[in-house]
């Protein structure tokens, strides 16, 4: 009995999730249809719009092997055999209801491989500053962002790839420099 339960309550909640990001926002075409990514990358200062959001990518940086926390006392720094990319961006929401940002967005390199962010990212973007972590938007109001991701060393030809609201909208790419 207490197994069936966990078990509904996983397929409620799973549900429900879905339901939740059809109805969050549809984005705008300019990519491949069904969930692709725009072939034709747009570059770091360039305003990629959706049908219910704006993105500025400001800026990326190569951090290297290693990054140091904010605060030092209590975490140690981190290390990679890769190495660590910062990109910091900015969104604006264009719908009349708030939003709620689940995630950010991904790094993809020329081999196609796809990068989530940093796992203990918290850590180590700038004092003072937010991760895009299941972030309320409020309707017209522009909110600031930094995400740290690890890619492998071999990792070249970087893109941000970004969506709207909608986790099943098409993706256009921001080509990073790195």
């Amino acid at each position: 009995m207490r197994n069936s339960t966990r078990h509904i309550l996983s397929v409620a909640l799973t549900a429900g999730l879905v339901v939740f990001a059809l109805g969050s926002g549809k984005s705008s075409g300019g990519g491949a249809s069904g969930g692709g990514a725009s072939k034709v990358a747009s570059k770091i200062g360039d305003n990629v719009s959706f049908d219910d959001s704006d993105w500025l990518t400001v800026d990326a940086k190569d951090l290297g092997k290693t990054i140091k926390p904010q605060e030092p006392a209590f975490e140690k720094p981190a290390n990679t055999a890769g190495r660590f990319i910062q990109v910091h961006f900015k969104v604006t929401n264009k719908g009349k209801k708030e939003e709620t940002l689940l995630t950010g967005p991904k790094i993809v390199d020329a081999k196609d491989r796809e990068f989530g962010t940093y796992e203990n990212q918290m850590e180590y973007i700038p004092k003072d500053t937010h991760a895009p972590l299941l972030e309320t938007l409020q309707p017209s109001v522009q909110k600031e962002y930094y995400s740290i991701y690890e890619v492998p060393a071999d990792a070249t030809g970087l893109k941000l790839k970004i969506q709207g609201f909608s986790l099943f909208g098409d993706a256009k790419m921001v080509d990073l420099g790195l």
